[in-house]
């Protein structure tokens, strides 16, 4: 049965609504807390409040905020901010790829609206939408992810508020502690994985980064990840392709 044009727009407000709450709880939780130690790191380095809100409304990934304060806090000029900024947050660009035609569900949009869209994809939101999305109808996809990164994003700007406010009073311990939160959470929606081979991922990632870390150092993350997730492929393709010949055998 074909939905009416009148219940589009309900059906849209219903799968925000489904969003929001999808992020109430572990991912806004662990994003606010993660967010709260920024605040409380940019205190300490000298910035504003001020400053240190636009940081995160502008800048919205972690590894990126802390680069540009600590280098900021040294006296880098503009260039290497820019510069350091961009390559911390150079992860976000395959994520942007692949996560943006999965969030439009083949939905047209201009260059300023992929680009407003793609600007909250933090690392939670597009774990999250890899994880909900294909039991979303397309239509239901955009409006999901817009409720769901409105509440990371108002959580995140919280954060950093809160930590700015409460550096000065909280011990070191608590403000390194909530960093953890995100990955943490990360952590644990991959074990909840319907893909073994997402799991598998993950494993070998860890296993071959420390294996790696005495040998080559901060390159190690680089290069855990692109072996641990390409190997995690070719087995996941592989048992796909035995499990299809298994059926076509069972079915002649």
């Amino acid at each position: 049965m074909t939905a009416a044009p009148g219940d589009a727009a309900p059906s849209a407000r219903a799968a925000a609504r489904r969003g929001a709450r999808r992020c109430v709880g572990v991912p806004a939780l662990g994003i606010f807390l993660s967010m709260v130690g920024f605040g409380a790191l940019a205190r300490d380095l000298g910035f504003s409040g001020v400053q240190t809100f636009v940081a995160t409304a502008l800048i919205w990934g972690l590894p990126g905020q802390i680069a540009y304060v600590e280098l900021a806090a040294a006296g880098a000029p503009l260039t290497v901010l820019v510069a350091a900024v961009a390559f911390a947050n150079m992860r976000m660009l395959p994520m942007t790829v692949t996560g943006l035609p999965l969030i439009l569900g083949g939905r047209p949009a201009g260059f300023l609206a992929r680009t407003f869209y793609v600007q909250f994809m933090a690392v939670t939101a597009w774990t999250q939408m890899n994880a909900d999305a294909p039991d979303l109808p397309k239509a239901q996809r955009l409006p999901f992810y817009l409720g769901f990164v409105a509440v990371l994003y108002a959580a995140g700007l919280t954060g950093t508020l809160i930590g700015y406010g409460v550096g000065a009073v909280l011990p070191d311990p608590a403000m390194r502690i909530a960093v953890f939160m995100t990955p943490l959470y990360l952590l644990l929606l991959v074990a909840a994985a319907r893909h073994g081979s997402n799991r598998l991922a993950v494993a070998l990632g860890a296993a071959l980064g420390v294996g790696l870390y005495p040998a080559i150092g901060d390159a190690s993350v680089l290069a855990a990840g692109l072996i641990g997730g390409t190997l995690a492929i070719a087995v996941g393709r592989r048992r796909a392709a035995a499990r299809a010949d298994r059926e076509e055998g069972t079915d002649g």
